[in-house]
Formats: structure tokens, sequence, C-alpha cells
């Protein structure tokens, strides 16, 4: 049987205040780390790293930008392991947060009503006696493993014309995320599509090039998904110049995501958009709008993995 050290109050305290100190020096990076980007000119790049992982929180997705710029594709040293790639010897691991959920023993007894109010209530209940907490973890990049090859989705194939299948699969995608059916028209005024929100359309320009529809309609499905009055989001309230940076932000995740040419995106009001706001409602916006990029380039790879074989 391992021995297993017995700690005292005194020394348990100590490495409850060492943890937590680790704890709050990487929050303070994320919050260096979202200032800079939004007061210089990193916020493009930063949509460019992001794009990668949209399935990781913005706060690890600015941890993991901070400790390696050049990572592409992280995963725990376990995970590695598992798809038969095995991290280096001597490789450095990339800090970053877990969350560990549990819930208190102290829930209190709920009165018993009819069954639906009784599901009811005691949701409610669980849910305001349930507590999370974050512990550091580190995960690699896929730079620092070797072993077996790693399948990667086809994204470099939508670029220029793109074949009816492939587009047919990503407005099917635009479309059920959104739960409007995208229309095509000859729009007066030189836009080249609109989301109404009174309406709940999303008209794009009709007769432009493949690779211009489709940013335009990931950029319309943004304004959906950010700018729905009936959203309770920080992006709803924004003003107008704010939402068409966020939207195009969106836009421009999904787009490096998959593969097009994002070289004409520009955001030269970024400076001004953040200028004086809190650091909270920045980082909210950034969460938002990382969120809305998974959303929708989660659907869209999901069918087109159905038409390329790799989705039953």
């Amino acid at each position: 049987m391992a021995y297993k050290k017995k700690y005292s109050p005194e020394e348990k305290a100590v490495y409850k205040e060492q943890k937590q100190s680790e704890i709050d020096e990487m929050l303070k990076r994320i919050d260096e780390g979202v200032k800079a980007v939004f007061n210089s000119d990193q916020y493009k790049e930063y949509l460019k790293f992001a794009s990668n992982f949209t399935n990781y929180s913005p706060h690890n997705t600015m941890l993991i930008s901070l400790q390696r710029p050049s990572a592409t594709l992280v995963a725990s040293y376990g995970k590695w392991r598992k798809v038969g790639r095995q991290v280096m010897k001597g490789e450095k691991g990339i800090a970053i947060f877990a969350p560990i959920i549990y819930d208190s023993d102290k829930c209190p007894k709920v009165k018993k009503g009819t069954d639906d109010e009784d599901t009811e209530k005691t949701k409610i209940a669980e849910e305001q006696f349930k507590r999370i907490a974050f512990k550091k973890v580190y995960v690699y990049d896929i730079s620092q493993t070797d072993g077996k090859d790693i399948p990667c989705f086809e994204s470099s194939e939508l670029t220029g014309d793109i074949d009816f299948k492939k587009k047919n699969a990503i407005f099917k995608a635009l479309e059920r995320i959104t739960g409007i059916r995208i229309e095509f028209s000859d729009i007066r005024g030189g836009a080249k599509g609109y989301y109404d929100t009174a309406e709940n359309r999303i008209v794009i320009q009709s007769g432009m090039s493949d690779s211009q529809t489709l940013k335009t309609a990931f950029h319309e499905t943004a304004h959906k998904l950010l700018h729905d009055p009936k959203l309770k989001m920080v992006t709803v309230k924004s003003p107008r110049n704010e939402k068409e940076v966020q939207a195009e932000s969106v836009a421009f995740m999904v787009a490096e995501r998959l593969g097009f040419d994002t070289s004409e995106y520009s955001f030269p009001y970024i400076a001004s958009w953040s200028n004086g706001k809190p650091l909270e409602q920045l980082k909210c916006a950034l969460k938002e709008i990382q969120a809305a990029a998974k959303q929708i380039t989660g659907a869209i790879e999901t069918e087109l993995a159905k038409i390329q074989g790799t989705v039953a």
C-alpha cells in the first residue's frame, strides 16, 4: 500500500494560497492580453489565431496565444497519447484553465407540487447551489508532439469557384442555425447584403462571386446571432458601427477557418470602438464573437463532412 503524506492545516493553507496566486497571475495576463489586442493592430492577428481555437473559451484562447503564438492544434498529454502521438521530451506545456464543477450538499429541500413544478423547482435549486472552480492544467501544440498523422478538415478546397454541393451544404448550415431562409436579390445602394431585424430576413446581393457571396452570408448570419433584439447579449445593445465590427470579426474568423482569402478584411476602427470601454465589456464582446464563430464553423464543418463522407 502506497504511503500518503498527511499535510498540516498550515501546509494546506500555503498550498492553497500558492495555487490561487497562480490563477490570479493567469487572469492578470489575460486582462493585459485583451487590452493589447484592442489597443493596437493585433486585433486581426488575434482573430486569425482564435479561428483555430473556437472550441476553447476566450480566456484559454488568449492564454494559448500569449504562450505559444504559433500554436494550431492543442490537446492534453493524455489526449495526444489516445490519438497515437507523444509529447516530445523537454517540451513545455501551455497553461490553461480547466473547470471543476461540484454541488453543495446543502441544497434545500423543495416542496412538492406537480411533476412539472417539481422538476423546474429542483432544477433551479440545484443551479443555485452549483459551484464552479478552476485549476491550472497543461496542453501541448501538435508541433510539440510526434507520431501518427492527424486527419484534417479539407478547408483548403473552399477557394475560387465552389461546387454546388459545398455551397448548398454551407447555406444549409447557415439556415439551420439562424432559422432563416437566405434570400438573393438585386439590392439597391451598393450593399452586399443585410439582416432585417424587424422582418427577420437575411438578403444577399445576387450575382457576386462564390467567395464574396459566402463571406457576406457569414457576416449577415453573425448579425442574426449577435444582434437579434430577442437575445440577451451585450452585443445587442451596441451602436451600429460596433455591430458592423462585431459581425465582420465573426465573418473573418469563419472565412479564415474555412480557408478563404481574408487579406481584404480590415478593422481600422477597432481602437476607437474599444476606447473607454470597461475591460469586462470588451472581454464579453470577444466571448460572444468567438461563440458565434464557433456556432457557424461547427455547423458548416458538419455539413461539409457529410458530403465528404466522413459523417454518417
